[in-house]
């Protein structure tokens, strides 16, 4: 919709233009009827020299008037050139907010990539500690604990008429076996060793009786892997004395030759055969293999006296204590001349 300045400003316009234009015609005829000439112009001249002058004043006279009544318009007019410049500013400092526009997104996308490949990097490396973890507890559930037929444990019961006794013992040995797996990091709420029902009460029955000593043999009833529960039976063994302290297990001739290194790599020997000698003779090596051990000084010792006898000495290895079926085996090493 038009304003009502602007109403009036048109209204203005046609007046003054009008009225301009009605003097101007006047002016014209008079002085053509007259034949009137100015500056010593023929009277058509004039006449047409008046008609242009009237049009001059009525393009004044509008831009007067629009210079006095509208502050626009005087801005338009007398502030144009300044108005360009402030243009020209103005589309310098765009131009350059532009560039800082697209110089900030180009940062911008740069850090989002970067972002991208930390959260790449990330996310493969959480994938790794994950695929690494998953290995190592793999590898531990894979690991094989226990082959069908290995000692669990070793202890010993009495045996006797009293069943509660029997029984409680019988639970005890469950108990320290199951407690000595938990110790190597089995993490786990339900029970690690498990005995039949059948089992427990077949073995306790056995040892109903007259009061002796037995070896309670806690044996891997099937292979167990890492964590898995371990199926067990009882095998028992009377525990029966099989060397009386001094009793002799076995012995061997060591030449007086030998440099230190070989005596030592001899009685090391006799050692390895007296181990064997005594399990066959019924004593129970314990769950790691061993039937007994010696400090390498006493064989490094024995390998010095058996070398200061010149000539070949007799090494003697016997009990040094009485040694029962559960073991451990005590030795004592003897050298003898010939």
């Amino acid at each position: 919709m038009i304003s009502s300045f602007t109403l009036r400003i048109l209204l203005l316009l046609i007046v003054i233009s009008g009225a301009i234009a009605y003097i101007g015609n006047r002016v014209g005829k008079y002085i053509g009827k007259r034949r009137l000439t100015l500056f010593g112009l023929r009277p058509r001249y004039t006449a047409i020299m008046i008609t242009v002058v009237s049009g001059i004043l009525i393009a004044l006279g509008t831009v007067g008037a629009m210079l006095a009544l509208s502050a626009n318009a005087r801005t338009a007019l007398l502030g144009l050139d300044r108005l360009q410049q402030e243009i020209d500013r103005r589309t310098v400092e765009l131009g350059a907010a532009n560039k800082l526009l697209a110089e900030t997104q180009r940062q911008q996308q740069q850090l989002g990539e970067q972002l991208s490949a930390s959260q790449k990097e990330a996310a493969q490396l959480q994938k790794a500690k994950q695929q690494l973890s998953a290995e190592i507890r793999n590898a531990r559930e894979g690991e094989l604990i226990f082959k069908k037929g290995e000692i669990i444990s070793l202890s010993l019961i009495q045996s006797g008429p009293d069943k509660g006794k029997i029984n409680e013992g019988l639970r005890r040995i469950i108990n320290n076996a199951d407690d000595s797996l938990r110790s190597l990091g089995i993490r786990t709420a339900r029970p690690l060793v498990n005995v039949g029902d059948e089992e427990f009460n077949e073995t306790a029955y056995t040892l109903l009786g007259e009061s002796r000593t037995f070896v309670v043999k806690l044996v891997s009833d099937n292979n167990v892997l890492w964590g898995e529960p371990v199926p067990a039976v009882f095998e028992l063994l009377e525990n029966k004395l099989i060397y009386r302290a001094g009793a002799e297990i076995v012995s061997g001739e060591v030449a007086g030759s030998l440099t230190q290194p070989q005596a030592e790599q001899a009685v090391m020997k006799l050692l390895k055969s007296s181990h064997q000698a005594a399990r066959e003779a019924g004593i129970i090596p314990d769950p790691a293999g061993s039937i007994g051990s010696i400090p390498f000084a006493q064989i490094s010792d024995t390998a010095r006296r058996l070398r200061t006898q010149g000539r070949k000495a007799a090494l003697r290895i016997v009990a040094q204590s009485d040694t029962y079926t559960i073991g451990p085996l005590a030795v004592d090493l003897r050298v003898n001349s010939r």
